[in-house]
C-alpha cells in the first residue's frame, strides 16, 4: 500500500494536536492542504479518509466523525479503537480517576429526565466502589475487602481536580448552569462502551441516545 503523503499526515496531525474539530474547521483544513472543497468534492474527501483509516487501523486508531447531541454539530477526531476505557484514558489518568469518569458517564446516560446531564454535586458524589469488578467480569457488591484503598481514599478535592481535567480534555463538558454532560471525545471514543451497555441509538444520527429530545429542534440540511 502506498505510504500516506504529507497532506494525509497534515490532516491527522491537526486532529491529534488540536483534538476533535467541528466539521467546518476540518473541512477548512482539508481545503487548505488539498485545494479542494469537500462540500463539492465529497468523493475525494471520502477517499482521503478511507486511505488514512487503512493506515491507522494497523495501530488500532481511526479517524471518525460523530454528531454531538447537545449542540447538533458534527465533529471529527482520531480515536483509539481498543475496547476498554482504561486504554483510552490510561496514559493521562490514574485507575481511580478512570473509575470516577466511568461512574459519572453512567450517571449521565441513566439520567431519568433524558437530558443527558447531571448536577456538579451529583458528579462529585460518584461512588468509586461501584466501579469495582470481579475477575468474572461482574460488578462486585462493594464489600470492604474488595474495594482498592486508592478508591476508598479518593478524596473530594481529587474528584474536583479530576472533573476539571476531564472537562479540559473534553471527555466531559460543564454547562453554564453548573451541570455536567458528556464531552465530544466521549461521543467519539465510547461507541463500543455505549453498545456494550445497551444504550439505545438515536434514530436520527445513529449515535447513542443520550439526550433523547434534542433533535426535535434541529433543522437538518436536505
Amino acid at each position: 500500500m502506498p505510504a500516506l503523503c504529507w497532506r494525509h499526515h497534515t490532516l491527522i496531525q491537526a486532529l491529534l494536536s488540536r483534538g476533535p474539530l467541528k466539521q467546518q474547521q476540518f473541512y477548512s483544513i482539508f481545503s487548505d492542504v488539498t485545494g479542494k472543497n469537500p462540500g463539492t468534492h465529497q468523493q475525494l474527501f471520502n477517499e482521503y479518509l478511507l486511505k488514512i483509516n487503512k493506515e491507522l487501523s494497523y495501530v488500532q486508531f481511526e479517524l471518525r466523525a460523530c454528531r454531538n447531541q447537545y449542540d447538533g454539530n458534527v465533529y471529527y477526531g482520531v480515536v483509539n479503537n481498543v475496547a476498554d476505557e482504561q486504554s483510552k484514558l490510561g496514559t493521562r489518568y490514574t485507575v481511580p480517576q478512570i473509575a470516577f469518569y466511568k461512574g459519572v458517564i453512567e450517571a449521565i446516560v441513566q439520567d431519568a429526565t433524558a437530558q443527558g446531564t447531571i448536577s456538579n454535586f451529583d458528579a462529585l458524589n460518584t461512588r468509586l466502589e461501584n466501579q469495582v469488578w470481579t475477575g468474572t467480569g461482574s460488578q462486585s457488591q462493594g464489600g470492604p475487602s474488595e474495594v482498592p484503598p486508592a478508591f476508598k481514599n479518593f478524596s473530594l478535592s481529587q474528584k474536583e481536580k479530576t472533573l476539571e481535567e476531564l472537562v479540559q480534555d473534553r471527555w466531559l463538558c460543564s454547562t453554564p448552569d453548573g451541570n455536567i454532560r458528556l464531552g465530544v471525545r466521549s461521543f467519539l471514543d465510547l461507541r463500543s462502551w455505549f453498545h456494550s451497555n445497551d444504550i439505545p441509538a438515536c434514530e436520527v444520527c445513529n449515535e447513542a441516545g443520550v439526550k433523547v429530545v434534542f433533535f426535535f429542534n434541529i433543522a437538518f440540511p436536505h
